[in-house]
C-alpha cells in the first residue's frame, strides 16, 4: 500500500513507520520541520514538510495515496495543544474528499467513552481540553462520507508485546494501558485489510 502518515515523528508514529515499512508499504512521513526524521532513511520513505491541518498540504500528498493514518495529538492537555485534533480532522476531511481517497484511520481519546468509574470520571474533569477536541474531530470525520475508522486508547505504554484487547464501541471491561506496538499494530492491520470500517474501537491492555 501507499501509506500518508500524519504524526509519524511521534513514538506511536515511529513505531507504525518502522512496521509499515518492514511489511514492504511505501510511506509519506508529513512532519513539522526538516529535521524530524533526519535520522529514518529507507527507500520507500517520503518525507514531506507542513502543517497537517492546512488542507493545501495535504491535497498535493494524496494522489496515489491508499490510506492515510492519523496518529496526531495534543503533547499537552492545554486549549491550544488540544486544538490538533478539530483542526487537523478539518483538514483530512476536506482534502480526502477532494482527492478522491476515502479511507482514513485516526486515534482519539477512550475519555470519550461513558466513565464507568471514579477515576474516569475525574480525569475528563482534568483535561476537558482533550476531551472536547477529541470529541470535535471524532463528530467531523463521522459526519463525512469516508470510509473512517478510530481507534480509542488509554494511557500508552512502550511495552513491545503487541497483545491487546479490543472493544466495538466500548472499551473493555478493566481496560489498562496499552502498548504503542499494540496500536500501531491493530492500525496498520486495518488499513491492510479494510476491516473496522466506520466503527469506532476502544484499544486496551
Amino acid at each position: 500500500m501507499n501509506i500518508l502518515l500524519l504524526g509519524a515523528n511521534g513514538r506511536t508514529g515511529r513505531e507504525l513507520l518502522a512496521r509499515a515499512l518492514s511489511a514492504g508499504h511505501t510511506v509519506t512521513g508529513l512532519v513539522r520541520a526538516e529535521d524530524r526524521l533526519a535520522d529514518v532513511s529507507h527507500r520507500r520513505l517520503h518525507v514531506r514538510v507542513g502543517s497537517p491541518c492546512d488542507p493545501s498540504v495535504l491535497v498535493p500528498l494524496l494522489p496515489g495515496q491508499d490510506v492515510v493514518v492519523s496518529l496526531l495529538g495534543p503533547r499537552l492537555p492545554s486549549k491550544m495543544a488540544s486544538a490538533i485534533y478539530p483542526e487537523s480532522a478539518a483538514a483530512m476531511v476536506d482534502a480526502l474528499q477532494a482527492s478522491g481517497v476515502e479511507r482514513l484511520l485516526v486515534t482519539s481519546s477512550a475519555l470519550l467513552f461513558p466513565p464507568d468509574k471514579l477515576s474516569a470520571r475525574v480525569l475528563r474533569r482534568l483535561v476537558p481540553h482533550i476531551v472536547d477536541g477529541a470529541r470535535r474531530m471524532e463528530e467531523r470525520i463521522r459526519r463525512s462520507s469516508l470510509d473512517w475508522t478510530i481507534a480509542r486508547t488509554g494511557f500508552l505504554n512502550n511495552d513491545r508485546a503487541t497483545s491487546h484487547r479490543l472493544g466495538v464501541g466500548t472499551l473493555p471491561e478493566g481496560a489498562g494501558s496499552v502498548s504503542r506496538a499494540a496500536v500501531s499494530s491493530f492500525l496498520l492491520q486495518a488499513a491492510e485489510q479494510g476491516s473496522h470500517s466506520q466503527q469506532i474501537v476502544g484499544l486496551c491492555g
